[in-house]
């Protein structure tokens, strides 16, 4: 199967699809907040934000044709809100206290905005489908998955404290790495990259 055929990007064209809907809040809403309080708004401005930027995707997405560069275009809405809102803050603020006669520049992204937004980007797309590969997966799978892929221990720690065999914990860490994988495939036609911060569970 053509994993471009059945990313999120496709099937969000179709309103109708409430599953993918949810599946878009569930991943972007997080990363959009997070994203605008690092540009500087406070957590209710953040969260306005992040719901304009949902509003933005619902209403282009139907003519949206590149998957390959939504990052930037997802990126691209999240700047221009922010914007927006940074200026209106400053105008409220002109309007507390008096002009000083001075130009002020537009609000800028910060100097390493293109750097957290792929850092945050990288990060919610692996918690997501770690937390989708958990859910299919036995408890003791995931642990062996997790102390080795994100906790770091080496494997004979992780197999003493589970009770079971080095080269079981190989396959545990094995499956789930490929089941997420999969996931990211499924919801975006590339792979993002495996190695799952700290707090992805």
């Amino acid at each position: 199967m053509d994993p471009t055929r059945s990313t999120l990007l496709i099937r969000l064209k179709d309103r109708a699809d409430q599953d993918a809907w949810r599946t878009f809040d569930h991943l972007y809403r997080p990363l959009l907040v997070s994203y605008a309080r690092f540009r500087g708004l406070g957590d209710a401005d953040a969260d306005d934000t992040a719901q304009q930027c949902v509003e933005v995707v619902l209403v282009r997405i139907a003519d949206y044709e590149h998957a390959a560069s939504f990052k930037s275009w997802l990126r691209a809405i999240a700047d221009h809100k922010v914007t927006d809102r940074l200026r209106a803050r400053a105008g409220r603020a002109r309007e507390i206290q008096p002009a000083t006669g001075a130009l002020e520049a537009a609000p800028h992204p910060a100097p390493d905005a293109e750097g957290e937004w792929g850092r945050q980007w990288s990060m919610a797309h692996i918690r997501h489908c770690a937390e989708q590969a958990r859910a299919e997966v036995a408890d003791s799978t995931y642990a062996a998955f997790r102390g080795c892929a994100i906790d770091g221990r080496e494997p004979a720690a992780v197999a003493a404290a589970l009770g079971i065999t080095v080269n079981q914990v190989y396959v545990a860490k094995h499956r789930v790495l490929e089941r997420i994988r999969s996931i990211m495939l499924e919801l975006t036609g590339e792979d993002l990259g495996l190695s799952p911060p700290s707090s992805t569970a």
